[in-house]
């Protein structure tokens, strides 16, 4: 993906310029017409209005359905939607459900957070909100060590059995020095909620339809967030049940320095921050699809949300560029949003890889 996404950066950071070329009208050269201006409106357009060809908007929708069990992938540049694709039954407004792409919503709400001064900021001990790590080996355990994913806890794997899973995640016992290592951790990222719920007074997925989705346009009514079986505790490691154009704003927010129309959602310092490789691959609950990610050179450097399953959304600051994948998604709003052994974000039957498969 990365590579051919340098079809339509158009000059950037080791990009061809794969825009409609000039026309060669025998006496003279005609040059294309302007490109449009940047949008936040997510309004659809041929990709010639902005000087990109189409077969290479195809080429990139062609390659993300090679992989048969995607549901949905939409292609933003400038703020345009330049290319989509759903498969049977599926439209722009079905959802799909973001798994682990989660964890990078949750980061920047812990963003704004720390903008509206809840809390002091990314070095703070996270032992002042989770005051069951006072006196603890996790009592200078920072936030900022959290969402490096260097909080010194293990992969916490077992989590999603559990029935209160904030209260597994804070009792979860230290393997490692702080900062020494970089573990992917779903019991890490499940800190995050009772860190929003105690330091801003509104649970995970309050604060996070309050002051991030809402603000650039997602109509929460109409979204699915998912909470532990115990059905008390928001889950903030995943289950954020989204539309690909939801998907696609938040990128746009990110790719676009934090911004959305005229407004700072969170501060650029954040997501500059959250962009930046702290253990190479991975920023701030964001990975960082650089030459240390694929173990060789890649002609461009792209940031990403991944999920299980297939779930992402890439984004290309530089060039403006936000790519949603969804893999398709079985699971009735009837059922509610609560996990148990039947009811879960079910993206395996696509794959085949639901447990008992062959």
């Amino acid at each position: 993906i990365a590579l051919i996404l340098t079809a339509c950066g158009g000059g950037g950071s080791g990009g061809s310029d794969l825009s409609t070329p000039a026309q060669n009208t025998g006496n003279t050269i005609s040059t294309p017409t302007a490109a449009l201006e940047p949008t936040w409106s997510l309004s659809v357009v041929n990709p010639s209005d902005l000087n990109l060809a189409a077969s290479d908007v195809d080429s990139i929708i062609d390659l993300v359905f090679s992989d048969q069990a995607v549901q949905s992938a939409m292609l933003i540049k400038d703020g345009y939607v330049i290319g989509e694709r759903y498969s049977a039954g599926t439209d722009s407004a079905t959802l799909g459900t973001s798994w682990s792409v989660a964890k990078s919503f949750y980061a920047i709400a812990v963003g704004v957070a720390i903008d509206e001064g809840w809390l002091e900021g990314l070095e703070q001990p996270a032992s002042e909100i989770l005051s069951e790590w006072v006196g603890t080996d996790l009592e200078s355990v920072t936030i900022r060590q959290i969402l490096e994913m260097r909080a010194g806890l293990g992969s916490g794997s077992t989590i999603f059995l559990r029935e209160n899973q904030t209260e597994f995640a804070l009792s979860a016992p230290k393997v490692r020095a702080e900062g020494s290592a970089f573990v992917y951790s779903n019991t890490t990222s499940q800190l995050i909620e009772p860190i929003l719920r105690r330091a801003t007074g509104l649970d995970a997925h309050s604060y996070l339809r309050q002051n991030v989705l809402t603000p650039i346009g997602v109509d929460t009514n109409q979204i699915g967030m998912w909470f532990d079986p115990s059905g008390e505790n928001p889950l903030t490691y995943m289950g954020l049940d989204l539309s690909p154009v939801d998907m696609a704003r938040f990128g746009l927010m990110i790719a676009r320095d934090g911004t959305w129309e005229e407004t700072q959602i969170v501060s650029s310092s954040f997501v500059s921050e959250s962009l930046s490789p702290s253990s190479e691959i991975y920023g701030l609950h964001w990975w960082i699809l650089n030459d240390a990610f694929f173990g060789e050179a890649t002609p461009v450097s792209v940031v990403a949300a991944l999920g299980l399953d297939g779930q992402k959304i890439y984004v290309w600051p530089d060039q403006d560029l936000v790519l949603v994948v969804l893999t398709q998604y079985e699971h009735s709003a009837n059922q509610g949003y609560t996990l148990s052994d039947i009811n879960f974000p079910n993206t395996c039957t696509a794959r085949n890889s639901c447990p008992g498969a062959t």
